[in-house]
């Protein structure tokens, strides 16, 4: 068994850690409550425009744009969403994993990451990355949302890609994350989630016309997508570093326990022993005398 010395520095060690895991499950639970309110602030707007971009498409087959125009090849463009960090469980295995697995069925052309995590794990296996984003996925704005769909739209607008894919992380609740993969474009309406409780039920008129009012909201409607995606993602990756630091600092709590338990037996039997030492030292010599 270990000595008493021995013992206290581990039990300080484990104090130590303990305080770190203690104020990242803290800062964790701040970011994770921060993201989610951003959502909800977020979905009011753009679910309006999903529901009304999926309403022009359903029922007025002749309006297109040009991003709701299929093409007949498939150079297809994934954008993967993971951390920049580690220490969240399985937060980013399981959103990468899936991303590989899908990209294993089919030509890749493009990758775009949006993570270092993800830059990493595609690296680690000889994919080559063509557009980065990093510091955009910990606590993500509208600006950072409207710089990425840039870019991908200007890749896409120069026909260097055919279709494209977001794969993210959806939070349904605080402990049930969910790898998702979606489909950016070309926009279809089967493809858009429009969940608005309060949806009309009569015709609606587009007013100059739901050709020019197309045009306005499928901008908003891509920038919505990828602000939604990173908000989820962010949202998931928080809460779950938030978990996997409860669950350290549970294990670090047992382990003072016991430690504790050890150490204090160690200095019973050690106090013991002087005890025994001094009365035999004492016995020893009343009987000298």
């Amino acid at each position: 068994m270990a000595d008493i010395t021995e013992i206290r520095h581990r039990i300080k060690s484990i104090q130590d850690t303990h305080q770190i895991t203690k104020a990242m499950e803290l800062i964790s639970v701040a970011k994770m409550r921060k993201a989610v309110q951003k959502q909800a602030f977020s979905s009011v707007y753009f679910d309006s425009v999903r529901y009304t971009l999926k309403d022009i498409l359903r029922h007025s087959s002749d309006v297109r744009n040009k991003y709701t125009v299929h093409r007949p090849d498939k150079r297809t463009t994934y954008v993967v969403i993971a951390g920049d960090k580690g220490l969240a469980g399985a937060f980013n295995n399981n959103v990468l994993n899936l991303a590989w697995e899908h990209m294993q069925r089919r030509p890749v052309h493009y990758v775009v990451t949006i993570g270092q995590m993800a830059r990493a794990f595609f690296e680690s296996r000889q994919q080559s990355v063509d557009l980065e984003f990093t510091h955009a996925v910990a606590s993500p704005t509208l600006h950072d949302a409207r710089g990425i769909t840039r870019d991908i739209l200007d890749l896409y607008d120069r026909n260097l890609m055919d279709e494209v894919y977001v794969v993210f992380t959806r939070m349904r609740t605080t402990s049930l994350h969910e790898p998702t993969l979606v489909k950016l474009l070309p926009i279809e309406e089967q493809d858009i989630e429009a969940d608005v409780k309060n949806t009309y039920t009569g015709e609606i008129c587009y007013d100059p016309s739901p050709k020019e009012v197309l045009d306005v909201l499928v901008p908003q409607y891509l920038v919505g997508t990828i602000y939604s995606t990173l908000i989820h993602s962010a949202a998931c990756e928080h809460a779950a570093r938030m978990m996997a630091m409860s669950n350290a600092n549970k294990n670090a709590e047992k382990m003072l326990d016991t430690l504790s338990l050890a150490y204090n037996r160690q200095r019973q039997s050690a106090i013991t022993t002087e005890l025994l030492d001094l009365t035999s030292g004492r016995f020893f010599s009343g009987n000298n005398d």
